[in-house]
């Protein structure tokens, strides 16, 4: 069963609420999808997850009366995503489907195709109209499992309707040809983010934006290469900054140009520019209200979690934990919608996942 306790960090002092199960692993949604509902006070978490499948239960947590309601049994992490209006939506296969986090009522949103798989994660728009979505489409449905072509499809599902509309099918080379973590602009559902994956020392061109009107394809941020055409700047873990104005992305520690650390790129791929290299980066969140970003880093055995102010650009370091390495149990550190909490999954002791939770409050 979900449980809370608290402690303080050893290093900063800062207090810290935590959620974890001894059950199994406990965990929140995706860094780039909101795990909170609309009143800041209620979490969406996975609990008593299987360390080896990352199955486990979805539930809605109080974090003031310590109260768990189960929402969904033996899902897989990773997919889901609260609107403003608080549904969570989630995937199975070629099913989206909602649930409303206080009834509990569940509804499918669409169906792709039996031999399309929708893959994780979600995001959607500010209004919870428009769902930014991708999916893996199989070329030769009719070989089965032998047959191994399929097409990479970024897309977006209006969630009243259900309408699937396809905006793009990247079709990236081989040995690299995955296009996934589709991101709808959050105030503009006819722009929608995509990455294209892969070790990042050979992707050159990480991040991409597709107009939904004309399927026209832009590389947003261009990255630096040497003469043998390989990148320079190895770049990822993009997340679109709440006023849909650019995305947030970390340039990571071994990125042979300098400086790394977290960077922000406009909408239209016009502009960059460095916010902050004070640590070894690894995934950036984005405040609602775009005052700060929560960033945690990539160290042996441990991960430490940092406050940056985007205006100032100076950083804080707000805790210091153990750290699996390995999702479920990256940090992911996200904000609530009122801009005054971080949430981020940690290891204890025995290496058994938590949620943490630090209020800023008082640190803005």
């Amino acid at each position: 069963m979900l449980k809370q306790t608290s402690f303080t960090d050893t290093i900063t002092g800062l207090p810290i609420l935590a959620l974890g199960s001894e059950a199994g692993d406990t965990g929140h949604l995706y860094f780039t999808a909101m795990s909170w509902l609309s009143n800041s006070r209620h979490l969406i978490a996975y609990t008593d997850m299987d360390r080896e499948t990352w199955k486990g239960n979805i539930v809605r947590f109080d974090t003031e009366t310590g109260h768990r309601q189960v929402l969904e049994e033996g899902r897989i992490w990773g997919s889901g995503a609260v609107s403003s209006d608080d549904i969570l939506y989630l995937l199975d296969k070629n099913e989206l489907y909602a649930i409303d986090a206080w009834s509990g009522q569940r509804r499918t949103i669409c169906k792709l195709e039996e031999h399309c798989t929708f893959f994780g994660p979600l995001s959607i728009t500010n209004d919870g109209k428009m769902l930014g979505v991708y999916w893996k489409e199989a070329l030769h449905p009719s070989e089965g499992a032998d047959s191994q072509e399929a097409d990479w499809v970024i897309g977006t599902v209006n969630s009243v309707s259900g309408e699937v509309r396809e905006a793009a099918r990247p079709r990236f080379e081989e040995p690299h040809p995955v296009a996934n973590h589709a991101m709808i602009n959050p105030v503009d559902a006819q722009q929608v983010f995509f990455s294209h994956e892969g070790a990042t020392e050979q992707i050159p061109d990480r991040l991409w934006v597709v107009d939904t009107r004309t399927g026209d394809m832009r590389n947003l941020f261009l990255q630096k290469r040497a003469e043998s055409g390989l990148p320079v700047e190895y770049v990822g873990h993009e997340m679109w900054a709440f006023d849909g104005s650019g995305l947030y992305f970390v340039k990571y520690p071994h990125s042979p140009d300098q400086p790394t650390g977290v960077y922000f790129v406009d909408r239209q791929g016009e502009h960059s520019e460095f916010i902050n290299g004070d640590y070894r980066y690894w995934h950036v969140g984005i405040s609602p209200d775009g005052k700060h970003a929560a960033a945690d880093t990539q160290e042996p055995g441990i991960s430490k979690i940092v406050l940056i102010n985007t205006a100032t650009k100076q950083s804080t370091l707000l805790c210091e934990l153990p750290c699996r390495g390995m999702h479920p149990g990256h940090p992911h550190p996200s904000f609530s919608p009122d801009s005054r909490k971080i949430a981020f999954t940690f290891s204890d002791a025995q290496d058994v996942l938590h949620v943490g939770i630090i209020d800023i409050s008082n640190l803005k």
